[in-house]
């Protein structure tokens, strides 16, 4: 298992980024969260099999209507959960 932390930076609330984004890696059997920031930017922790979070970022670069100007991304450690959910 491995884990990353997201941060999507562009036209990504508003949008249903967050549920575009809990849909595919419910599909893809990624756990984690994802949340709007105050910034509005969007941070997630996805957690599960290094391919299919690869797949999942590629995913939410694509999400319609988002317009994703920059992405920052760092491994994340204890990354544990039991679903994926759409964090307030």
């Amino acid at each position: 298992m491995a884990g990353m932390e997201y941060i999507f930076h562009g036209n990504v609330q508003g949008i249903g980024f967050r549920a575009h984004v809990k849909k595919k890696a419910s599909e893809l059997g990624i756990t984690g969260w994802v949340k709007n920031m105050d910034d509005g930017s969007v941070k997630a922790v996805f957690s599960g099999d290094p391919e299919m979070i690869s797949i999942l970022e590629a995913y939410c670069r694509k999400i319609p209507l988002s317009e994703i100007t920059s992405v920052d991304s760092i491994p994340a450690d204890n990354c544990k959960f039991e679903t994926f959910e759409i964090l307030k």
